[in-house]
């Protein structure tokens, strides 16, 4: 485990989803009820004129437009409950990314290189690869911005 002074790895799809959490639940409800909204009208419609008359649907539409209908449904459903009470449309994803960024750490614990303990460059945030070279005084250059520090914190 990285001691508390060290940034902790996040993901990138939690950081991006952090900074537009509000704006895209609300997007993903909106364009989630009006699927569901288009898929339960047609299929309503569709249902309730009646049978063998002159303007009514023949029996194939009903049902061919039923399955279209039904896939807006299911797709709008889920897309407006993930929104309102998932935490939008990556909510799990992150979640699951963020604990294969767990998982990995704990399967290299015996190792001590600077990504696998979670390191990150002071100046631009980016994540110190697996193959990073660090001299045994901790010095890195990071090899985004080209900055120099070290991870144990000295200077």
């Amino acid at each position: 485990m990285p001691s508390t002074d060290t940034p902790r790895v996040r993901n990138p799809i939690s950081q991006v989803t952090e900074k537009v959490a509000g704006p895209a639940r609300f997007l993903g409800a909106v364009f989630g009820l009006v699927f569901f909204g288009v898929g339960l009208t047609v299929i309503i419609f569709m249902w309730s004129q009646p049978f063998n008359g002159f303007d009514s649907p023949p029996l194939f539409f009903r049902v061919f437009a039923s399955f279209i209908a039904l896939a807006f449904v299911a797709m709008g459903g889920t897309l407006a409950y993930g929104s309102i009470f998932k935490g939008g449309m990556m909510g799990e994803v992150s979640d699951l990314a963020d604990e294969a960024i767990r998982q990995r750490g704990a399967q290299l614990n015996g190792q001590t290189s600077a990504a696998s303990v979670g390191y990150v460059c002071p100046n631009c945030g980016a994540a110190l690869g697996e193959k990073a070279d660090v001299s045994p005084l901790g010095d890195v250059k990071c090899p985004f911005c080209g900055t120099w520090f070290n991870i144990h914190r000295r200077m």
